[in-house]
């Protein structure tokens, strides 16, 4: 018997002038329990930029939400369909 969950993998960074200072990762089973993770790479350049990291991690944050809210994650979509017509 194969038994197993889907889940999603988050993988983001807070980029600022071409370097990565923060990074977010997040890993949401079906069960939508999620487990997060934000790194600071640069602690110098978070110090200096405190504003633009925070808003690039409660987007992060945001996004994580919105899949824990959805309870599961729907990793079944097509996503090559094609139009018909046109």
């Amino acid at each position: 018997m194969l038994k197993g969950t889907k889940s999603m993998n988050l993988s983001y960074s807070s980029i600022i002038d071409g370097k990565s200072v923060v990074y977010m990762s997040a890993q949401v089973p079906e069960t939508g329990k999620s487990n997060c993770t934000k790194t600071i790479q640069d602690q110098e350049m978070y110090e200096a930029n405190k504003a633009e990291c925070r808003k690039d991690m409660a987007a992060f944050d945001e996004l994580l939400w919105k899949l824990e809210d959805q309870g599961t994650v729907d990793t079944a979509k097509d996503t090559d369909t094609e139009e018909q017509g046109a």
